[in-house]
């Protein structure tokens, strides 16, 4: 009985090489070309692979689409509104004049 050694399909199988060149985006004019203008040839190429045209995605993204702007302390804040807190809050308030 025979143990250990080779056998015919174990192992990790081998990665398949593409046939297929991408020579890269259609570009016309290079001297005046940034690199948002750049990202989004690649990213619009038909032909790009699906890795580069994600990390193009990744890489244009922040020049396509604004940050939030941060809020300041003390915006959005209802609680210093005069209307703000609860009827019973309102009601048991010491400033509140009996009738």
């Amino acid at each position: 009985m025979a143990r250990g050694g080779r056998r015919p399909g174990a192992g990790r199988k081998k990665k398949t090489q593409t046939t297929e060149e991408w020579s890269g985006p259609v570009i016309t004019e290079y001297s005046t070309l940034t690199p948002l203008e750049f990202w989004k040839a690649v990213l619009r190429d038909p032909g790009t692979p699906f890795e580069l045209r994600a990390m193009a995605a990744d890489k244009a993204g922040p020049f396509m689409h604004a940050k939030p702007a941060p809020v300041a302390s003390g915006q959005g804040d209802l609680g210093d509104m005069p209307e703000a807190g609860s009827k019973w809050e309102r009601a048991t308030s010491p400033d509140r004049t009996m009738n």
